[in-house]
């Protein structure tokens, strides 16, 4: 368990290529500090991430990153991986953060305020506690209602920003009516011309008619504005929109125009690497084959193709959640059903192996992979239960076949002690 690199990637900092400086936005977060919490609307692919680590960067404020995913609503896993980023942020205090586990849940709101009134002492002034991709938990989770009581607990000077393609779910509602909360929405997010034309000229050279046109067709959508420059490179011409396009398909079909004329090699290696949610040079490597997956890699990375670079342990590479299912969805079809479970299983052997067992399952889960999560369980099950995530044992086995289940003394030993503290007759 001493490779922790890609587990520990949803708590890295993106590291950006020459990002443009929005100062006009970096303005309205600054001034918009004095609340404590700031929530950052917009659609996929319209640069809130990328426009909150260049905001921390530019204020030099110390701040903990934390990726949210569907596996963040089972509380004991997001608290034990907010308490590693804890230890990653302030590595000289030796005492870690408490663990989330089964007694806890008899008192969670008290859980809670303890927890994070710890976290914040160990945070200096000016610092900021990033949830990104926070759509991930459902609304309704028992997550919001953890998130709310952080709020109330945070201290004056430490901001909680929040990047979202929802509004503040309805339990937000007091803090909204108490101006707790600083808002940014799409309407503030989408480029200016201004912006536009500093995206495009460091990609191409335009006259005033081409990057005008670029801009009303792009509608201020980063991404979308990415995709028409690269396009563009590549034929000389602006392609023209129905505006009455979804952004999904928009982003599609010239996502699909610059991957059917990049080589087959390159093709081929974009389609088997998205089937990991993260890699590092040498898992794309042992998941494709190609040797060449670092120079793919950061020339993706340095034309700003939808792909994110962190540096950790290691330097890991992460493709944006539109491009990466753009990415699958080509690979279901060019590879065929059968040969893609077959990828999932092996990203998810690569996944085991780098002690990213959530991720490891999902892929598992998704290949139909049975006799793999059998042995997923039985080779973390006591070490999930050490870290309070009992939930999670419970949420693996029930994701297999019934047959499968009965059939193991190992498995149903495992089901029934996680289910010790919530449900004794059924353990």
């Amino acid at each position: 368990m001493a490779k922790v690199a890609a587990a520990l990637a949803k708590l890295s900092f993106p590291k950006l290529h020459r990002p443009i400086q929005r100062t006009r936005l970096f303005a309205l977060l600054e001034e918009r500090s004095h609340h404590p919490l700031l929530w950052i609307t917009g659609p996929p692919g319209a640069g809130k991430s990328t426009l909150v680590a260049t905001f921390l960067q530019a204020q030099k404020r110390r701040a903990i990153w934390y990726q949210v995913d569907e596996g963040d609503a089972d509380l004991a896993t997001f608290f034990y991986y907010l308490g590693q980023a804890a230890a990653m942020a302030a590595p000289k205090k030796r005492t870690p953060l408490p663990r989330l586990m089964p007694e806890h849940l008899n008192d969670l709101p008290h859980f809670t305020r303890r927890f994070f009134r710890e976290l914040y002492s160990r945070l200096p002034t000016s610092s900021a506690i990033v949830l990104d991709n926070y759509q991930e938990v459902a609304i309704g989770s028992a997550f919001q209602g953890v998130i709310e009581t952080a709020l109330e607990e945070i201290p004056a000077g430490i901001n909680l920003i929040v990047a979202s393609r929802g509004e503040p779910p309805p339990n937000f509602a007091r803090a909204l009516a108490n101006d707790i909360v600083g808002h940014l929405g799409w309407d503030e997010l989408r480029l200016t011309l201004v912006e536009t034309a500093a995206i495009s000229a460091g990609k191409t050279r335009l006259d005033e008619v081409a990057l005008r046109s670029l801009h009303d067709q792009s509608n201020g959508w980063a991404a979308g504005l990415v995709l028409m420059l690269e396009r563009l490179k590549r034929t000389g011409a602006v392609n023209h929109i129905s505006q009455s396009e979804t952004m999904d398909t928009v982003f599609d079909y010239f996502a699909g125009q610059i991957f059917d004329q990049s080589p087959a090699a390159t093709r081929d290696f974009l389609i088997r690497t998205a089937s990991l949610p993260n890699v590092t040079v040498k898992t794309a490597i042992q998941i494709s084959g190609n040797a060449d997956a670092a120079k793919i890699l950061d020339d993706f990375y340095r034309r700003h193709l939808f792909i994110e670079r962190r540096v950790g342990e290691e330097v890991t590479y992460t493709y944006h959640d539109l491009f990466r299912q753009f990415l699958r969805s080509r690979a279901a079809q060019l590879l065929g059903d059968a040969e893609f479970a077959k990828i999932l299983s092996v990203a998810g052997h690569l996944r085991e192996d780098e002690a990213d067992v959530d991720n490891a399952f999902a892929l598992y889960r998704e290949a139909s992979d049975w006799s793999a999560v059998a042995n997923l369980v039985l080779e973390n099950a006591e070490r999930l239960q050490n870290q309070g995530r009992t939930q999670v044992i419970s949420a693996w086995i029930d994701a297999m076949p019934r047959e499968l289940t009965a059939a193991s003394p190992w498995l149903q030993f495992w089901a029934g002690i996680a289910l010790l503290e919530v449900d004794q007759p059924q353990a």
